[in-house]
């Protein structure tokens, strides 16, 4: 019973430090879609409204738990690095992962990968819905950009060729090769997802060049030579430009930094 609720009490702790970074742009994008559907009220029925209430809290939802497993990948990280006083007073030059350690950064890393991937979906599937494309079931790169060119609606029309091309050149950017590049992260966010899910799981090599004080080097699983903590980050890094970039492009609002506040978008609305 002790275990339990030691592990309970861990998990408490771990969804309350995630929503400290998740529940700002969450309270924000839910506030700009209300201000948009009160100014386009004769846009949608009643039944289309709840669904894009419904859709957007779905993507939250995917939201946070992405965030999840990134926060716990970097509490592995940052546990592992607070090791280092121990390497420096024994003479040690890298700080090695057991394979304890490996079981749950590969459980954070692909917990990840699925729900980011999940979260893409749902945001796509999202905006199909926002701009009444009538597209209808699951969604992929190809019958996403495919919707937005249905779009017929001028209003909604135009929204749609800008979301589009935001998409074509920051999520789904053509690139040579599988390589993380600021611009691919969709693309490479789905591959990925795709080999743990139907092949085998992803094989982590140690190929990491980051050191610590003293010269010390974090022999953390990496991929394309990036520790797993940073290169999910630099993923969530292009999940939450979906806000702030696509959003004034859907909803006519500008994106508001700092935390959230009610009537923040008054003089906008």
């Amino acid at each position: 019973m002790f275990e339990c609720n030691k592990i309970a009490r861990g998990v408490h702790a771990l969804v309350k430090s995630a929503r400290k970074h998740a529940d700002v742009p969450l309270q924000k994008i839910y506030a700009m879609q209300e201000i948009f559907l009160q100014r386009n009220s004769g846009l949608y029925t009643k039944e289309e409204r709840n669904r894009l209430r419904y859709y957007l809290k779905a993507v939250a939802y995917k939201f946070h738990l992405a965030n999840l497993s990134l926060e716990q990948l970097w509490a592995l990280s940052e546990d592992k690095r607070q090791e280092l006083f121990f390497a420096l007073e024994n003479s040690l030059d890298r700080l090695d992962v057991s394979d304890d350690e490996l079981l749950a950064i590969s459980f954070a890393f692909e917990g990840f990968l699925f729900q980011a991937t999940s979260f893409l979906d749902f945001y796509m599937l999202y905006i199909c819905l926002l701009l009444k494309s009538g597209h209808q079931g699951s969604i992929s790169k190809k019958r996403f950009f495919k919707a937005l060119a249905k779009v017929s609606d001028p209003f909604l029309a135009g929204k749609a060729q800008r979301v589009s091309t935001y998409f074509a050149n920051h999520v789904f950017a053509e690139t040579t090769g599988e390589w993380l590049v600021p611009h691919n992260w969709g693309t490479l966010l789905r591959s990925l997802r795709d080999k743990i899910a139907h092949r085998d799981r992803i094989r982590p090599s140690f190929e990491s060049d980051e050191t610590l004080v003293g010269e010390v080097l974090l022999n953390w699983p990496t991929l394309q030579s990036i520790t797993y903590d940073r290169f999910c980050q630099y993923m969530q890094n292009g999940m939450f430009a979906l806000f702030t970039d696509v959003a004034p492009l859907l909803y006519d609002l500008e994106w508001r930094s700092g935390p959230y506040r009610r009537g923040m978008w008054d003089e906008e609305a």
